[in-house]
């Protein structure tokens, strides 16, 4: 029986091509490709993702921010880099800003165009159609809002399980812990409050084996101290104790009277505790005054 001449040649020849990321990666220097993650879900943030491995499935991450120091900024970073450009499904909770102010922050940051421009400005063929791309890739994002006020544990817990149920969750980002009650009328204090409202967070991470992101406001406004970087002596025992990954945003761009310094737009993700470890880590990351937005630097 004659065999196929096409068939023969495919099967006797090996072709190479060149990956044109292998080519990028030597022209520049670097790698651009995805870091392997054991178990892990990407940050977005290349440094971050080889330091903490991502945010582990089961476990409980934590990061803690000073008033005015960037906190939801860097909260929609992550969700854009993990929702909008790496596709994962994640539900937020913020009880202190609503889905619209969200949404809203999110295409300005996506765009580097505000919303009313965006709505009501003149742009040209070209921008525009630019622009409504960007937007419609944000408005595909799976992405789950909840921004009912001062919701208890349990609340947030019921809508957690249903959303993983519904839409196969990958992550919980919570912004932010001091704004969540128990749902409970008991004579304990606020601090035994808030350590039983991590140790339940903890335990739904470990229920639907999906990484949780809590986010908790330091005492104290920046840039009132922002010589003194944050450890974990800044915050209570039970919150270094329950997350299994703790940092702190650290922002040393600016200068003594609060005003940024222009030749310098890198901050510090200090890592407090990782892996059970408590030596601390830097990240630096960039980030973008008029975005406020957060990338690798």
């Amino acid at each position: 029986m004659e065999q196929n001449t096409l068939d023969v040649t495919e099967r006797s020849e090996v072709f190479e091509f060149a990956s044109l990321r292998d080519l990028v990666n030597q022209a520049l220097h670097q790698n651009f490709g995805e870091i392997q993650l054991n178990n892990g879900l990407t940050t977005g943030f290349r440094e971050l993702d080889e330091a903490i491995q991502g945010l582990k499935k089961g476990q409980l991450s934590t990061i803690a921010v000073r008033q005015g120091m960037g906190k939801t900024a860097l909260m929609l970073s992550m969700a854009n880099n993990i929702a909008v450009k790496n596709n994962h499904s994640v539900a937020i909770f913020s009880p202190e800003r609503s889905s619209k102010k969200i949404t809203n922050r999110l295409i300005e940051s996506e765009t580097g165009m505000s919303l009313d421009r965006l709505v009501n400005g003149k742009l040209k063929a070209s921008e525009r159609d630019h622009m409504y791309s960007l937007v419609s890739h944000i408005a595909k994002a799976n992405i789950f809002l909840d921004d009912t006020p001062n919701p208890s544990v349990d609340e947030l817990l019921k809508k957690a399980r249903q959303l993983k149920i519904s839409n196969n969750i990958e992550l919980i980002i919570i912004d932010y812990l001091e704004l969540l009650s128990s749902g409970y009328d008991q004579n304990d204090t606020r601090q035994e409050e808030l350590g039983r409202i991590v140790a339940a967070l903890k335990d739904i991470a470990a229920e639907l084996n999906i990484p949780v992101l809590l986010f908790s406001q330091l005492p104290g406004f920046y840039p009132s101290n922002i010589m003194q970087k944050p450890s974990l002596k800044e915050i209570p025992v039970f919150l270094a104790e329950i997350s299994d990954v703790v940092m702190f945003l650290h922002r040393s761009d600016m200068k003594p009277n609060g005003v940024a310094n222009q030749t310098h737009d890198l901050v510090e993700l200090v890592i407090g505790k990782f892996n059970g470890q408590k030596s601390e880590q830097i990240v630096e990351l960039r980030f973008i005054e008029s975005l406020a937005k957060f990338t690798d630097r």
